[in-house]
């Protein structure tokens, strides 16, 4: 803490005492201050030693106190009122009123128990004596403590931080995050409702504000903030603390996340009347998003399904996996892997998505997005060439292959539908996804005995392939890979728990798309490296793009059969860089590396489902880059000619020799 408290406060304190009481009373006031020393040395303590977690303490204390103070100050009452009535003489009325009055006199006079001749009865009115003021103290003045001192010292050293992190609402995913953030060595300032459940973590100051009644820019020093996360469950809400911020930190290059509820914002966002309508020229990095969503991609990036199984670089189909569920996360995990779902230039990702409801599910993200069952029947609808061959549409739409089996995962297995759709291939990783973790884990085993029903898919441990359950919290079942079963150790297929709220905090913590999406953007700028406030002022959708070519170098790394932890740790955590021999590769692979990123950005430009139109002066500047942009669906429609075009071809070798480049430095340092 920053507020010093003199240390022979407690000196003048008895000198103000003793100058206004006197002599005689001083004995008592003394004799009280040696009872509640221990409580004012714990504060002054905390305050020199700078330890949130001691004031915490004490703030419990004294809220306990406080809420079952009139509970023992009636005991106290009750106890002393019966000694003076034993001590007292008299009719049993006046004892009684006499020693209720007595006892109040406790509280605020200095009411004397010498002339009381029983020994038993005059020490045990002793306890009451001082008891009862001490505790009367602290119940009706530890709201004051609580709800003043503590803000106050906190706000100061709030005042002093630089470069926090705030995160306004700390619920399940601001905890989850203050905690990484944590571990990681930064200070968070957490914002939640007073009288809220929420604890602080390690390294993290806990305010209770209303954030829509408060102005928390200056409660919580954003000005000198690195990030702010708006994480309140509402939309609307969120967007309401956003305009206060905007309003009070023009270019003061801080980083937004906004919480948004769907996936709605991020597209209105990335469209012209969403950019008209949406102002984000105010100095700051806006990043709407969904917890879920970035949950689904901190899941694919960790557990990327083709680390843990070969790609079939040859045929239709390079990599198969399989989605369980019809909840939030699963239809997050669809969109995510349709996104960057190119694991080869000649084959896309095959998605089976199967479980109850599944239908329903699927119906309701390709309504929103049209380029999931888009087929060559189709293909006017996105203003194809009439010449297009069918070989080459279907290998660009849909982005990944999609086929839903709408019963039970395991039943589906067992009754041979898995197999109709996919023939001998299995899956090389399974998501499970429902709301229940509980239900997750039972559908793991059950899918788990299925699929490893054949002798054919019995092998060594090392060369398992991953069951994936996706949850809102870590089981204690003990039924995943940790647990001691011998059977476990010869099938192929293995069960790992995955807390949706950690990945979540793991995947905005540790992200490092926004440094290598920086590298890839100077591919646009003739290698010039942006700065910090030109990639802040850039579009939302340009900066999109670029992370999820980011999040997409590890496919390619994978692809050119670098070591799978090689790739997670260069790509995803920026603690390792590739050798001389691993360079090689990727450039063995060149030529098939410039044909996935131009399948990738396809993918994306697809995924986006613009259907706003575009306007003249859009159109002029993209004809600039030999772009032809369609007026009713925004689409670039080049990107559906067979054969790009010279500039489009240079551009994607600029991002494989970027990407090379990427991957050839250590960027632990420069990722924070």
């Amino acid at each position: 803490m920053k507020v010093k408290i003199p240390l022979n406060i407690t000196s003048r304190l008895a000198d103000v005492i003793r100058a206004n009481v006197g002599e005689k009373s001083f004995t008592r006031w003394q004799f009280m201050w040696t009872m509640t020393s221990p409580l004012f040395r714990a504060v002054r303590e905390t305050v020199s030693n700078r330890s949130l977690r001691c004031w915490q303490s004490v703030d419990k204390a004294v809220d306990w106190v406080e809420r079952h103070g009139l509970y023992i100050i009636a005991g106290l009452l009750l106890v002393s009122t019966l000694l003076w009535f034993a001590a007292l003489k008299g009719s049993v009325p006046s004892r009684l009123i006499h020693g209720f009055l007595y006892s109040l006199q406790f509280i605020v006079l200095n009411k004397r128990v010498d002339d009381v001749q029983e020994t038993l009865l005059r020490y045990g009115l002793y306890l009451p004596l001082f008891a009862l003021p001490f505790f009367a103290s602290i119940a009706f003045f530890g709201a004051l403590f609580r709800e003043r001192l503590v803000p106050f010292l906190q706000t100061r050293e709030v005042a002093t931080l630089n470069h926090h992190h705030v995160i306004v609402g700390y619920g399940a995913f601001g905890q989850a995050l203050a905690k990484e953030l944590g571990k990681n060595g930064r200070t968070v300032v957490g914002i939640d409702l007073p009288g809220s459940p929420a604890i602080p973590v390690a390294n993290s100051i806990l305010l209770r504000y209303d954030a829509l009644h408060v102005p928390i820019v200056n409660k919580a020093n954003m000005e000198s903030a690195k990030c702010v996360y708006l994480l309140l469950p509402s939309e609307r809400d969120n967007l309401r603390i956003l305009e206060k911020i905007t309003q009070q930190l023009q270019n003061k290059n801080v980083k937004v996340f906004l919480r948004t509820e769907t996936n709605n914002m991020q597209r209105l966002i990335a469209d012209w009347v969403g950019l008209k309508a949406f102002n984000l020229n105010t100095g700051l990095d806006i990043r709407p998003c969904s917890p879920i969503d970035i949950a689904a991609r901190g899941v694919v990036n960790a557990y990327a399904p083709d680390l843990y199984a070969a790609t079939d670089r040859e045929g239709p189909i390079a990599q198969m996996v399989m989605v369980t569920g019809a909840s939030a996360a699963a239809k997050a995990l669809v969109l995510r892997l349709a996104r960057i779902g190119v694991f080869s230039p000649q084959g896309k990702l095959q998605l089976v998505w199967a479980g109850e409801g599944v239908d329903k599910a699927y119906a309701e993200i390709a309504a929103i997005y049209p380029a999931l069952e888009t087929g060559f029947d189709r293909r006017q609808f996105w203003g194809a060439p009439a010449d297009i061959s069918r070989k080459y549409f279907d290998r660009v739409l849909p982005p990944i292959k999609i086929d839903i089996l709408d019963s039970p995962a395991a039943h589906a297995i067992r009754g041979g539908a898995l197999d109709h759709v996919c023939g001998a291939r299995r899956p090389s990783v399974i998501y499970v996804c429902h709301e229940s973790a509980v239900r997750n884990l039972a559908e793991a085993r059950d899918l788990q005995a299925a699929l490893c029903s054949h002798d054919t898919l019995m092998g060594e441990k090392e060369s398992r392939q991953r069951l994936i359950l996706a949850v809102q919290s870590p089981s204690v079942l003990g039924i995943g890979d940790g647990a001691d079963v011998a059977v476990l150790n010869v099938l192929s297929y293995r069960i790992e728990e995955v807390s949706i709220d950690s990945v979540f905090a793991n995947t905005v913590a540790d992200d490092r798309a926004d440094e290598l999406a920086k590298g890839f953007d100077s591919a646009y700028a003739q290698r010039r490296k942006i700065d910090e406030l030109a990639w802040v002022q850039k579009k939302f959708f340009l900066k999109e793009s670029n992370r999820e070519l980011a999040d997409h170098l590890a496919i390619k790394a994978r692809y050119s059969g670098i070591d799978a932890k090689k790739v997670a740790d260069c790509v995803f955590k920026g603690t390792a860089a590739i050798s001389d021999d691993d360079r090689k590769l990727m450039e063995l692979h060149r030529d098939d590396l410039i044909a996935m990123e131009q399948l990738r950005y396809r993918a994306f430009m697809f995924m986006n489902g613009f259907a706003h139109g575009s306007r003249p002066e859009e159109e002029d500047e993209q004809k600039k880059f030999g772009k032809e942009l369609d007026r009713s669906l925004r689409i670039n429609a080049t990107l559906l000619k067979e054969n790009l075009s010279s500039a489009e071809r240079v551009k994607d070798e600029d991002i494989i020799d970027v990407s090379l480049a990427a991957l050839r430095l250590r960027s632990a340092e420069n990722s924070r």
